[in-house]
């Protein structure tokens, strides 16, 4: 009988090095906003959205495979709206991707192409974009106003001012009045606002409250979602149900 369990065998022995302290800060993603809504032009808000989610997910997780519902709960969709403006990407030529099984999970490869460099403004605005924007304030103010604030990052270096014509056919809205909406959207949220030259002064999002956390939280568990969808329909079934068990009874 050995007395000593921590130290059998089959232990394994585990040395470690001395390491630099990692650095502190907010993961960011560096984006030509220039070029993001050259794609938004050519391809589409949405598809443009998804591909930049992509990217900033890449680089705030670090890992190698995505699920399609982590994109879907982030973007408000269902998983095959994902996979259709992941096609549409592909005919652009903007993604490659291909469909492996990994450990008996069908796993899809995906390459980012880039923008083609002929279609690339001449004048660039860089950004970089907390990944956590994309992760908290996308899935709770929607795409269109998400893409409404990145229009106001990208005319930021130039003392944005607010020009509905130019707003709606940039982020592709359907008019003027669907473009005041989304401003009025963030105007409420507190993402932009007057600023003392008469321009307008685009905010860094607040934290999310208690009841937003709960709210995201609920987004990403799919099953949650289904099974609240069936548990309603279940309940109109058995209310229709009984409204004509009483008109047959009466």
């Amino acid at each position: 009988m050995r007395f000593d369990h921590a130290l059998q065998d089959a232990t394994r022995l585990r040395f470690l090095s001395p390491g630099a302290e990692p650095p502190e800060g907010l993961t960011t993603l560096k984006v030509d906003l220039s070029a993001f809504f050259v794609v938004v032009s050519n391809v589409g808000r949405s598809e443009a959205l998804l591909l930049l989610v992509v990217r900033a997910l890449r680089v705030r997780t670090g890992l190698l495979a995505l699920r399609v519902n982590d994109l879907a709960w982030m973007l408000r969709v269902s998983n095959r709206r994902v996979i259709r403006w992941l096609d549409r990407l592909v005919r652009e030529r903007i993604v490659v991707y291909h469909v492996e099984e990994f450990w008996g999970v069908d796993t899809v490869i995906v390459e980012i192409v880039g923008v083609d460099p002929v279609a690339r403004p001449t004048l660039s605005v860089h950004q970089e974009l907390p990944t956590h924007w994309f992760v908290q304030v996308l899935p709770i103010v929607g795409r269109t106003t998400f893409t409404v604030f990145l229009y106001f990052l990208w005319c930021e270096p130039n003392r944005p001012t607010l020009h509905l014509d130019h707003l709606h056919a940039t982020v592709r809205l359907r008019g003027r009045l669907h473009a005041h909406w989304h401003v009025r959207r963030l105007k409420r949220r507190r993402l932009i606002g007057a600023g003392r030259d008469g321009g307008l002064l685009v905010r860094d999002p607040s934290p999310p409250t208690q009841l937003q956390r709960l709210h995201l939280r609920y987004l990403a568990l799919p099953f949650l979602r289904r099974a609240l969808v069936h548990v309603c329909l279940l309940a109109l079934l058995l209310g229709l149900a009984l409204g004509i068990l009483l008109l047959a009874l009466y």
